[in-house]
């Protein structure tokens, strides 16, 4: 009777399928000792929070900022400590790993948009230098996102100057300028904002409601103007050069955009609905 791992055949011992055995018995073990070392690695968790709720990261994350667009560092959190819940709101990107130090890895404030209630404008997004090419500048959005999402919002709007394709791939529209309050809701309730951001529209309202009131007599005629004895010059002509035949207007996409920022620098103005 063969022993166990043999095969005695009428030529001798056949050593093949002793090989083979140890060979399936080697490849089970290191399977084995591969999933312990995997169970046993601590479980990363990536999450955004408020920085309202977490003081003790205002400095880092007054640094981390800084180092894309510098500002004094004691500006820079007076700014962050701003953050309320009634927004604006300062998020920051964490990275948790079980019996290791907490990494700070970005950043991305978030605004109201005066006139749309239902629209967050996102700004100062930035991932920390070191921690760059990793994708936690997609893991960023995509949390800010769903934090926009579960306060009730239906779109998130942005500027950029040149990150509109990184943006694109991440569902990204191009689209028109908004008005966001940023701080100044922290301190103008939105109903102020909103007023003086629609004056200018009311102007021709009011003057028709004046006109009217006029003709119904509820208020006196207004006295013409005195007459003077000078003659106005006549009106300067009017000039008008019509574009080049063939030449098209231009359009926005994602290479040129004909809106700019107050330095002069083309900007593009996008937005996501969620």
């Amino acid at each position: 009777m063969p022993k166990s791992g043999l095969l005695v055949t009428g030529d001798g011992l056949n050593v093949n399928l002793l090989l083979q055995t140890v060979s399936e018995a080697s490849l089970v073990q290191d399977e084995h000792i591969a999933k312990t070392q995997t169970d046993s690695k601590p479980a990363e968790k990536i999450c955004v929070t408020p920085i309202h709720l977490r003081p003790d990261l205002l400095i880092p994350c007054a640094d981390l900022v800084n180092a894309e667009w510098q500002r004094s560092q004691a500006a820079r959190v007076h700014s962050l400590q701003k953050s309320c819940p009634d927004f604006p709101i300062h998020l920051v990107l964490l990275l948790q790993v079980p019996g290791q130090v907490e990494r700070l890895l970005g950043h991305a404030r978030l605004s109201r948009v005066i006139g749309h209630s239902g629209s967050l404008f996102v700004e100062s997004v930035v991932v920390s230098k070191a921690e760059r090419g990793k994708g936690y500048g997609r893991t960023l959005m995509e949390d800010t996102e769903r934090y926009a999402k579960s306060r009730g919002f239906k779109r998130l709007c942005l500027t950029t100057h040149d990150k509109q394709h990184f943006y694109t791939h991440l569902g990204y529209k191009l689209s028109t300028p908004v008005q966001s309050a940023g701080a100044m809701a922290s301190f103008v309730p939105m109903e102020m904002l909103l007023r003086f951001s629609t004056v200018p529209n009311r102007v021709p309202t009011l003057q028709k409601q004046r006109d009217t009131e006029v003709e119904k007599g509820m208020i006196p005629c207004p006295p013409p103007p005195p007459l003077t004895s000078a003659i106005p010059p006549p009106p300067p002509p009017l000039s008008f050069n019509p574009p080049p035949l063939g030449v098209s207007p231009v359009v926005q996409s994602l290479t040129e955009t004909p809106y700019r920022d107050a330095k002069g620098v083309s900007i593009f103005w996008m937005h996501k609905d969620l």
